[in-house]
């Protein structure tokens, strides 16, 4: 009796793990539904393939690339010939020629050594200055920052070149009456000398600094600018996850 007892129990046993077994894998049920939902969480995440966010300190040292001198100097081409580069020169001949239009015919009626008479000139019109003074005294900020925040590699490069062209367009406009403006009737040559020692070096560094920046950014933060997949909330669920969720 003993050992049909066992018996019975490890038949009842075995029964009650085939039907829990039959219903967890049965469509329509709720342990199926989990199970599918946390499935199709784990493959949309693989999917995605979205890298971990790394530390701070890890995004701060993997922002930093060496200059590769020789390599930049055989890519020269390419990299003088990209759109972030010569959208900072056309900026720079804009506003050189707003400056120069703007203050060379107020400023021909002003007498050599009147100050004042500069300054009234400002006073009436302060924008080409700010723009000009911008782009033309070193460093030229406003193009290193385009070049920087645009270049692919070689940022170094076209910041150098960039405050070439930068002190050749100051020289430029120092010969106009509205030179007058950024020397303030002093001698041009301390103008030419400063801009001819900072604008270059001060260009190619301002660059490079800002090349690093936007890779630091984008280290910092590598879901930056990723648009969800259609259908998709900013929370990783779809529309059709989250309507069966309600129906539930």
């Amino acid at each position: 009796m003993a050992r049909a007892k066992r018996t019975d129990r490890t038949e009842a046993r075995r029964r009650y793990r085939a039907e829990t077994a039959t219903t967890a894998t049965e469509p329509g049920t709720d342990g199926a539904t989990t199970v599918s939902s946390s499935t199709s969480r784990k493959g949309a995440s693989t999917q995605a393939g979205q890298p971990p966010r790394p530390s701070i300190m890890a995004a701060f040292k993997g922002a930093y690339r060496p200059p590769h001198i020789v390599e930049d100097l055989k890519a020269a081409p390419q990299i003088l010939l990209h759109w972030g580069f010569w959208l900072a020169i056309g900026l720079t001949v804009v506003a050189s020629v707003v400056f120069v239009v703007s203050y060379s015919d107020a400023v021909a009626k002003v007498a050599v050594g009147d100050k004042d008479g500069l300054n009234a000139v400002l006073q009436a019109n302060t924008v080409p200055f700010f723009v000009g003074t911008m782009f033309l005294q070193p460093p030229p900020a406003v193009g290193a920052f385009i070049i920087g925040f645009t270049a692919k590699r070689g940022s170094w490069l076209a910041g150098l070149v960039y405050g070439i062209f930068a002190t050749v367009a100051i020289i430029l406009v120092l010969q106009t009456p509205a030179g007058r403006m950024l020397s303030g009737d002093a001698s041009n040559e301390a103008v030419l000398i400063n801009a001819a020692a900072l604008s270059p070096v001060g260009s190619m560094l301002f660059a490079s600094a800002l090349a690093w920046y936007r890779r630091f950014l984008e280290l910092s933060n590598p879901n930056r600018g990723q648009r969800p997949a259609r259908g998709q909330s900013a929370k990783g669920g779809t529309q059709k996850g989250r309507a069966q969720t309600s129906r539930r």
